[in-house]
This record gives C-alpha cells, structure tokens and sequence, in this order.
C-alpha cells in the first residue's frame, strides 16, 4: 500500500520555498511576517505582541546531495506578562539556527538506515541521531521557512519574563504557595507529608 501524500498545512505563518526551483547551489533571503500574521503568532507564542520578526535564511544544496541545509538568523522584538506583576517586559531577540531537509521517498541518510538497522537487532540503546543525519522531510518539494522561523523564535523567547526590579523569588512563592521567609520546599520533603498523612488516615 502507498502512502498518501503529505500536503502543506496552514499555519499562522506560512513562508513557502520551492527547493526544486533553485537554480544554483546556494540561495539567500530575507523574510518577515505582515503585521496579521505577527498578530495570529502571538497566541501561538505566548505573548502580548510581536513588535518585528526577521530572518536572513541561507538555503544550500549541492550537486549530488540529496539534502537541503538552512542556516538562518533571527531578529526579534516581543512583549510579554511579567509572570510576578503582568506588567509588560519588552525583549530583543537575536539567535542563530540551522535545519536540514530531504525527500523521504528519494533520500535515507546512511547514518538513519544503520542507527534503525542495529535497533532493530537489538543492540541496546542508541543516542538520538543529529539533525543532519535524519533531516525533516519535504512537503511536496517546498519548506515552510516561516513555520521553521517560528518554531526557533518560541525556543529563544524566556519563559519566565519579569519586570525590571521583580525579584524572580516572588515567583518562586507565588507558585509555591509559600509566604515571604518561607524557603521552597524539597520535593521529596512534600512526598514524605504526604505519606506520613496517609498512615495517619489509615491508622
């Protein structure tokens, strides 16, 4: 039986590249989102808005290789909720990324083929392979550079923003439920109440 065709799916930023199109080894572009779609990405992401999003892309491929290399950077101004006060925190971001792509139905990397291969026999446990060695596949010869954007901008935003002079601690007691002076408890600490209430019960 074949397998049914993977088709592109919409996302809330959409920035399609057409591989088969490239007409030399190497491509450069700039991209960024229209002020809609840094609106749709904001639930996406978690925060109150996206003040700008870019990203300098590099596509490679050469001849004989049956993959694609990507290697970007991002450029990034966000707000969010102080997570003590929800005041808003404005950041600058700035990261550097990289990714690979194949067909799958045309391209295996030797590496993935031996790594299932040995599994497969039963030797044990093995580490999980590097990107470059079990690239993302091609959705119908194109790559959503925009989705890739966003899935390494939501790995660069910090997940616990807090204003200037918030002192990260009134966090820790926030989701504690824990008093000033009091100190955050050792989990195996709260495990061990809980069991002493439990014989107490049964007792």
């Amino acid at each position: 039986m074949s397998k049914a065709p993977k088709t592109i799916l919409e996302t809330e930023w959409s920035y399609l590249f057409d591989v088969e199109a490239m007409d030399k080894a190497e491509e450069t572009l700039t991209i960024a989102p229209d002020a809609q779609a840094r609106g749709r990405l904001c639930q996406r992401l978690g925060v109150m808005s996206v003040e700008s999003l870019e990203a300098d892309i590099r596509v490679s491929h050469h001849s004989g290789e049956m993959s694609y290399y990507i290697k970007g950077q991002i450029r990034a101004d966000v707000t969010q909720a102080c997570v003590v006060t929800l005041e808003p925190v404005h950041s600058h971001i700035e990261d550097d990324f990289e990714a690979w792509y194949a067909d799958s139905e045309a391209a295996v990397s030797i590496a993935k083929a031996r790594h299932e291969k040995l599994n497969k026999k039963g030797h044990g446990e093995f580490p999980i392979l590097d990107e470059k060695d079990d690239p993302e596949a091609l959705v119908e010869g194109k790559i959503d550079l925009g989705e890739l954007v966003t899935q390494y901008l939501s790995l660069s935003i910090n997940p616990y923003p807090h204003a200037e002079g918030v002192e990260f601690e009134a966090f820790e007691r926030k989701v504690g439920g824990l008093e000033d002076g009091d100190l955050v408890k050792n989990p195996f600490a709260a495990l061990k109440d809980w069991k002493d209430k439990i014989s107490g019960s049964e007792s």
